[in-house]
C-alpha cells in the first residue's frame, strides 16, 4: 500500500520510508492554509502577536523511482504571508532521496537526505518567507502496513549554515482503513530547536522563529480512487515555544504513475 506523510505534514521534510519503483513517479500538489492570533513565548505561555498571521502555501511534492531501492525526492513551494504587511513568492526549495535499507511483505526500513535551498527572497521582507540559508538533513524511516491500514515514522536532525537553530524533527502517521476506498489519517508532528546558533529577529513570520519547538496533529480522511487519492486534513498546534498557536487545513492530491 503506498502512502506518504510529507502531505499532511508541509512543515516538514519526511516522506514514506517505501520507497518507488524504478521508473514510477508520484506528483503530489496540495494547498495549505495556517492562520494565528497568539504565540507560545519562550516560556510556553501564550501572548498576542498583535497582528493576525495568515499563511497560504502551494507546494509541489515529487517522487521518482531512480533504482529499486532509491527514490529521488523534490518540493517546491509558493506562499503568500500575512501579518500587518504582506510578502509572497517561491519559499525554499528541498530537493533529497530515499534509500531503502529493509524490506519485508509488511514493513520497510530507509533513510533519507534533503538539502533545503533558499530561492533568492530578501531577507528583509516582513513577514519573511525563508531563514535565507543553506540546510541538510538526514535521517531513518520506518513503516508498516497491513490489513487495518499503516504506521509510518521517522526521525531526523536538520541544520543550517546560519544563524538558525539545529533541529531534531519526528513523526508518526497512522492511516485506519475505516471504508473500502476511505481512510482515516492522524499525524503527530514534532519540531524540536535545540538552542544552538545566533539568534536573530525574524519579523512577524511566527512559524519562521530561529529557535523554536512545537508539537502538532494532523488528521482527515484521505478518498483512494486507484492510482489517484484525495486528501483533507485539519491542523492543530497544541504545543510549543517561540511559535504560533495555530490551526489550519491542508487539501491535495496524490498521483503515481
Amino acid at each position: 500500500m503506498r502512502h506518504l506523510a510529507l502531505l499532511l505534514l508541509p512543515v516538514i521534510s519526511f516522506a514514506s520510508a517505501w520507497t518507488r519503483e524504478e521508473g514510477e513517479f508520484f506528483i503530489a500538489p496540495f494547498f495549505n492554509y495556517y492562520r494565528a492570533k497568539d504565540y507560545y513565548d519562550k516560556s510556553g505561555n501564550k501572548k498576542p502577536i498583535g497582528c493576525t498571521f495568515e499563511k497560504r502555501e502551494v507546494q509541489i511534492y515529487g517522487e521518482y523511482g531512480l533504482k529499486k531501492n532509491t527514490t529521488l525526492t523534490f518540493k517546491v513551494p509558493y506562499d503568500w504571508l500575512k501579518c500587518a504587511g504582506s510578502t509572497s513568492g517561491l519559499s525554499d526549495l528541498e530537493v533529497g532521496f530515499i534509500r531503502q535499507v529493509k524490506r519485508g511483505k509488511n514493513y520497510a526500513f530507509s533513510y533519507y537526505g534533503n538539502a533545503i535551498i533558499p530561492t533568492g527572497y530578501s531577507i528583509n521582507d516582513n513577514p519573511r518567507l525563508g531563514y535565507g540559508r543553506l540546510g541538510l538533513e538526514g535521517g531513518f524511516l520506518y513503516g508498516l502496513s497491513g490489513k487495518v491500514g499503516f504506521l509510518d515514522t521517522g526521525i531526523g536532525y536538520r541544520y543550517y549554515f546560519g544563524y538558525p537553530s539545529s533541529q531534531v524533527r519526528a513523526y508518526a502517521t497512522a492511516g485506519v482503513n475505516a471504508l473500502k476506498n476511505l481512510q482515516i489519517i492522524t499525524s503527530l508532528d514534532l519540531q524540536m530547536g535545540l538552542g544552538d546558533g545566533t539568534k536573530k529577529v525574524l519579523g512577524q513570520n511566527i512559524t519562521l522563529e530561529p529557535d523554536y519547538k512545537l508539537a502538532q496533529v494532523y488528521v482527515g480522511p484521505r478518498l483512494m480512487l486507484g492510482n489517484l487519492s484525495l486528501i483533507a486534513t485539519y491542523q492543530h498546534v497544541f504545543w510549543g515555544r517561540n511559535t504560533g498557536v495555530g490551526r489550519g487545513f491542508n487539501v491535495g492530491v496524490w498521483w503515481n504513475f
